[in-house]
């Protein structure tokens, strides 16, 4: 005859205790991978759009160093100030459609050029990139 194995009862149930522990565990887990691809998004939207105004402002020197006879024509007060300069005015315009929220500063002081592009990050904070040079003849 064969015995049958009996369980005590104090050990009933433990098997449902262990899984709903791993469960809250694996939720953690996911949280956490969440968490940091957010994170991971909102650096690389952050950077981009550092690049992108960085390119932009690299842009617009280079025109005004190719045509400096005419820089005066690109020196802007921003958005305040009223409309941008015959220079800059197309510039302007894909700075607003590339960066959110963009606006724009461009100085001309002799032959140096500070050009000051500035947005909003969808989370609304205000960045600023400044790049200035100078344009001597070649």
């Amino acid at each position: 005859m064969k015995r049958q194995r009996v369980l005590p009862r104090a050990q009933g149930g433990i098997s449902l205790i262990e899984v709903l522990v791993a469960v809250v565990i694996f939720a953690f887990g996911i949280l956490g991978l969440l968490s940091a691809n957010a994170t991971a998004l909102t650096a690389y939207t952050d950077a981009k759009f550092r690049v992108d105004a960085a390119l932009l402002a690299d842009r617009l020197i280079s025109q005004a160093w190719i045509d400096r006879p005419n820089v005066a024509l690109y020196a802007y007060g921003g958005a305040a100030n009223g409309p941008p300069g015959q220079g800059s005015a197309a510039w302007l315009t894909e700075v607003q459609r590339v960066l959110p929220g963009a606006d724009a500063t461009v100085a001309i002081a002799g032959t140096a050029i500070t050009v000051t592009v500035l947005w909003q990050t969808p989370g609304g904070r205000t960045h600023r990139h400044v790049a200035v040079a100078t344009l001597q003849e070649p």
